[in-house]
């Protein structure tokens, strides 16, 4: 009796730590292009995205491209609410209302594909604002169009479509 309760609670936690597992972010590395880490991201132990990563740590740029085949940056919080974030990409500036987590570490938005057009013509700096708050990250002499392909086969390859 002691070797079957033994091993059912052996079994329960087990199962309790994969279900934490499973619970959690994941990010594996895939490759570098130029400054960027391209990264395959699971959530709740599923694939969800691709990223294009940037600064790792509290300055980090995340470009991503999710398993619905849609574009969003993040960029780091504001500790208030920001009405937009902007996009200044090829002499152009795109807007959208972010999103925050509940802690306000970090912020994002779907990103459109004109404004995706223009970030691949981004030479020198990504430069972003977030109300207030303005960003600028180089990228020296990175042709974005490459990070931009890279980040497309990664989510592509992810999903089984080569």
């Amino acid at each position: 009796m002691k070797h079957a309760h033994a091993l059912l609670t052996a079994l329960a936690v087990s199962l309790a730590w994969s279900t934490a597992g499973q619970a959690q972010t994941g990010t594996l590395s895939q490759s570098k292009v130029g400054p960027f880490t391209i990264d395959y991201i699971t959530e709740k132990g599923k694939f969800d995205r691709c990223a294009a990563t940037l600064s790792p740590g509290p300055n980090m740029l995340r470009i991503a491209y999710t398993k619905g085949l849609v574009y969003s940056i993040s960029v780091p919080g504001v500790p208030v609410p920001a009405r937009t974030i902007d996009f200044h990409f090829g002499g152009e500036t795109f807007s959208a209302t972010p999103a925050t987590d509940p802690k306000r570490i970090r912020a994002w938005a779907a990103v459109d594909p004109t404004a995706i057009n223009a970030l691949m013509t981004v030479q020198g700096t990504i430069d972003i604002t977030l109300g207030s708050k303005a960003y600028s990250w180089p990228i020296g002499r990175t042709r974005m169009e490459d990070v931009m392909v890279a980040l497309e086969n990664c989510t592509h390859k992810a999903m089984g479509h080569y």
